[in-house]
């Protein structure tokens, strides 16, 4: 196994001109921050299944010179170091751990190289090719920052690792394209699979993943087995009540938040049903809106004119199923959450609650008369369209 040092923290300047283009690429893979409490941790330790997996495939793929996982958990480091063509980079857990600074040490330390970048929960599904093609296009587009999602990325990848290193980059890696795109860099659009698309960062996503592996990806037993050490009790039961209903001709799906044109065409291929989509706050992270207080949500505004019991009765008059991205609605709240209890109100513990508001619009989603499964970004997203895809025997690396 190797395990390198990162290089000392640089400062970051800001750049417009001057592109360095070069032809080795490595892929980096970043994993870490540890996370407090009961559910947290369990996301986090699936999450490192997750990381393993795509280290292997990332290697698997032939395409780079190296594969890097840079992580402050010591025991993922281990894992990951012992598998072939994999290196590590273990950082000590900090608190003012900054992502853009520290992308910038890693590419500093490889001056010859362009890269590709994914989140350790990103790219599960993504399949070999898409992987090469993913490198491919980041050869091929030379003056340009590729990733999945312009506005708010989970990979991206780049031959001009110099232009990047140079930029004012963010302490999130979802706004490095759009910040890329401002100082005069070209940006290209992954196709938009449902490989490339579901990040995996909350319980609502492993849920996902516990309904869907068994049919998509069999061979993760690993990731299965963890996520089914959670609690993920009663939420998994109404996930799967809420699959089904994606499997039957002209069912009424409601789907709500930060939901993309891409999704609802995707749904439209996939499925026989009819969608009742509000689409609103999206790229609410990379504009900095995800504050309480920060989002608009009409739906939120209708919550709270006449209750959530009334809400979810009238959600269950015109639909049979609802996805609803909650982070829009409770940044409208000006709900000031935990991550540990944004994760609770995932998984219907209502309980576990302190602010009122939520708990009550919680309690009623959980007694809703039609499954509701509650998430975030990814679960309109790659999480819907992965649902869909197994519920009617379908590959995932399509649009």
């Amino acid at each position: 196994m190797h395990i390198a040092s990162p290089p000392i923290y640089l400062e970051v300047i800001w750049r417009v001109t001057g592109v360095v283009i070069v032809d080795g690429l490595v892929a980096l893979v970043f994993e870490g921050g540890r996370r407090q409490g009961e559910i947290s941790g369990w996301v986090e330790r699936v999450r490192e299944e997750l990381a393993i997996s795509l280290c292997r495939k990332l290697a698997s793929s032939g395409v780079f010179d190296d594969v890097v996982l840079i992580t402050d958990g010591p025991a993922l480091a281990d894992r990951a170091g012992a598998i072939d063509g994999v290196s590590v980079e273990l950082d000590r857990c900090c608190d003012n751990y900054h992502f853009g600074a520290r992308l910038v040490q890693a590419l500093q330390a490889r001056a010859a190289m362009g890269f590709v970048y994914m989140g350790g929960g990103s790219g599960f599904f993504m399949t070999v090719p898409e992987i090469v093609n993913f490198a491919e296009m980041v050869k091929n587009n030379p003056e340009a920052i590729v990733a999945n999602n312009l506005f708010s990325a989970d990979m991206f990848g780049t031959a001009s690792s110099d232009a990047i290193a140079r930029l004012n980059l963010p302490s999130n890696d979802n706004s490095v394209p759009m910040i890329a795109g401002a100082a005069g860099m070209d940006l290209v659009a992954l196709p938009p699979s449902v490989g490339s698309v579901f990040d995996v960062d909350t319980p609502s996503d492993l849920l996902v993943l516990a309904s869907v592996i068994p049919q998509l990806a069999p061979e993760e037993a690993a990731v299965l087995d963890a996520i089914r050490s959670g609690p993920i009790e009663p939420a998994m039961s109404r996930l799967a009540e809420a699959r089904e209903v994606l499997g039957r001709d002209f069912a009424e799906v409601g789907l709500f938040g930060r939901v993309s044109p891409a999704t609802t065409m995707d749904l439209n291929t996939r499925t026989r049903c009819r969608l009742r989509v509000f689409s609103e706050e999206r790229n609410m992270r990379a504009l900095g809106r995800d504050v309480p207080g920060g989002a608009r949500s009409l739906i939120g505004k209708h919550i709270e004119a006449v209750g959530p019991e009334a809400f979810f009765a009238d959600l269950a008059w015109c639909c049979d199923a609802a996805f609803i991205d909650t982070r829009v609605l409770f940044f409208h709240m000006r709900a000031d959450l935990s991550q540990e209890e944004r994760f609770a109100s995932d998984l219907f513990l209502y309980d576990r609650l302190a602010d009122n508001g939520v708990a009550r619009f919680v309690k009623a989603a959980a007694e809703a008369g039609l499954p509701v499964t509650l998430g975030g970004h990814s679960l309109v997203s790659g999480g819907v369209r992965l649902l869909a895809a197994a519920e009617h025997g379908g590959r995932c690396d399509v649009v």
